[in-house]
């Protein structure tokens, strides 16, 4: 793999390619760079995880071009590129496995949410955990079935979070939520979720505002501020909440906490524990934003019109990752109405800001 990729990076310089795409917000020092040009085989990246070595795993549900089946890739702390898992278990109606969101549990083993809704919408979605030592995987479990569209993954102690983007109830249909598992429900294993926002793990529910792209995609992206608070975007209309907690991890209050303009969809969240931001990647935008807790004012670190990425700006932004004082991005390159993000192409990158101290 790692080849194939030096081999590509070489062949687009050889070419000579220039790529343009126009800056409409951000101080040039924010520009992205190319961070990683990718494989075929890893041509979709999604969730990213820092392990207990400072290498990035990188999920990567290959939705795209199918014939690739989903992987979990590694990047170590020198940038290269490995495979790390691809024996995650297919979903036996789809043949599928679909990693998203991804997070290290204060076990060490890799918490995965396989997404199925793209190819089954009877709550098929799951939560995996691909169980670790020394570093590598040496198994993969289901722990949780019956979602619908199982996203985003963070703990905080031993109290899991995962968002569902949609409930698709017919009387409600923009309706979305958060569950709460603790490490010994997931230890056991074999949790069967109830349908339609019945079931007790579900600790907050969200509902999705009119937009411009008529999408009633809820929650998304999950991150912990400095504060203690869970802060959660929504996909559709690019509010954010804001969840306390009581010292279980029960959800105390639920409030909208931002909805500005200027953020039209929020997909993945990931906080910088140095400086407090929490960034947020803005698909529909090709744009990064950051709030900084308690202060509810949202800024735009950067922006950029429709790309391929080829050259390190956005292309559909859909994950952010501070490793050290670098902000690493997944740009998920898909095909979904309303972006400026026109479709999938072949060049598939992760891209990088270099933050400031």
């Amino acid at each position: 793999m790692r080849r194939r990729v030096a081999r590509a990076a070489l062949a687009l310089a050889a070419l000579g390619l220039v790529f343009t795409a126009g800056c409409t917000l951000g101080a040039g020092r924010y520009r992205p760079r190319l961070f990683q040009l990718l494989p075929d085989e890893a041509h979709l990246p999604d969730g990213m995880a820092l392990d207990a070595e400072g290498n990035i795993i990188l999920a990567c549900p290959n939705y795209n071009e199918q014939k690739y089946p989903a992987i979990l890739v590694k990047i170590d702390k020198a940038n290269r590129l490995s495979t790390w898992c691809d024996t995650l278990p297919v979903h036996p109606t789809s043949k599928r496995c679909g990693p998203m969101g991804i997070a290290f549990g204060p076990d060490g083993n890799l918490y995965v949410a396989d997404l199925q809704y793209f190819f089954d919408k009877k709550h098929a979605s799951r939560l995996l955990r691909v169980n670790v030592k020394d570093g590598k995987p040496t198994g993969v479990d289901v722990v949780v079935e019956g979602f619908l569209l199982s996203n985003a993954v963070v703990w905080k102690g031993n109290n899991c979070y995962v968002s569902e983007t949609f409930f698709d109830m017919p009387d409600d249909p923009n309706k979305s939520g958060v569950f709460r598992f603790t490490l010994d429900e997931l230890t056991k294993g074999g949790i069967k979720l109830l349908p339609h926002g019945k079931d007790p793990h579900l600790v907050a529910t969200f509902t999705t505002g009119p937009n411009p792209r008529k999408d009633n995609a809820g929650a998304d992206g999950l991150a912990f501020g400095l504060d203690g608070n869970l802060y959660c975007s929504l996909f559709g209309d690019g509010a954010i909440y804001k969840l306390t907690l009581d010292d279980k991890g029960n959800v105390k209050s639920n409030e909208l906490f931002i909805r500005d303009p200027r953020c039209t969809c929020g997909d993945g969240m990931r906080l910088d524990p140095k400086t407090g931001r929490i960034y947020i990647a803005d698909s529909q935008k090709n744009a990064i934003h950051y709030f900084t807790p308690p202060s509810n004012k949202l800024h735009t670190l950067w922006e950029n019109e429709d790309s391929d990425g080829a050259d390190g700006l956005l292309d559909q932004p859909c994950e952010p990752l501070v490793r050290g004082r670098e902000l690493i991005i997944s740009n998920f390159d898909g095909n979904f109405p309303g972006l400026k993000n026109k479709g999938y192409d072949k060049v598939h990158t992760l891209s990088v800001i270099k933050l400031g101290d």
